[in-house]
């Protein structure tokens, strides 16, 4: 049986993580402070364990109030007042789906959250060489008409990505795996 970790451990592993995970080149042009906002976020904000169901609808459910959650904590300070704008949607997005991506890929966070059960679930992080790959991918197939042009990460909206995401679920499920490790081959051929 393994042993059980710390929780100073696994504290230190989800910040490790986070910093990994989600880097300047990640966050280019959102804004100063992002990616330290998404570090905070994403290593003590972001409640791994209620991610973790059986369910699909349940784990969409859950990813969007963490969505939500993590877009107001990425709003940028707005003149004198101090008031903050809200972040955007797609960033918080596909940030999030780069961590639990690669939560689950690491074998000991994904073994401490028992998250092995959502990679089902798990959605293609979005960003410009994802659709790019996944608009050819539908060009081929004679189906453009099913995704809306790509604008920016910025601009994207919960209707649009549901669009891309459905497709992309299609994809994998024709290539034989979940649509999150689409993200491995699709951004891997930006290059």
């Amino acid at each position: 049986m393994p042993r059980q970790l710390s929780d100073c451990f696994i504290s230190a592993l989800r910040r490790h993580q986070a910093r990994v995970s989600i880097t300047q080149p990640t966050v280019r042009s959102q804004g100063a402070g992002t990616l330290h906002a998404a570090w905070a976020f994403l290593s003590s904000g972001l409640d791994l364990r209620r991610l973790r169901t059986s369910s699909e609808r349940k784990y969409l459910v859950r990813l969007d109030d963490a969505t939500v959650a993590f877009a107001n904590r990425l709003g940028t300070p707005k003149g004198r007042s101090g008031a903050r704008s809200s972040g955007s949607w797609g960033l918080a997005r596909k940030l999030l789906n780069i961590y639990i991506r690669d939560c689950v890929y690491s074998r000991l966070l994904c073994a401490h959250y028992r998250l092995e059960a959502i990679e089902p679930f798990l959605e293609v992080p979005l960003d410009s060489f994802v659709a790019k790959g996944l608009i050819a991918e539908a060009t081929t197939r004679g189906q453009t008409r099913r995704l809306p042009r790509w604008s920016t990460i910025k601009g994207l909206e919960r209707a649009e990505s549901d669009l891309y995401q459905a497709f992309a679920s299609e994809l994998a499920a024709e290539r034989g795996h979940a649509r999150i490790h689409l993200d491995v081959v699709l951004w891997g051929a930006r290059d």
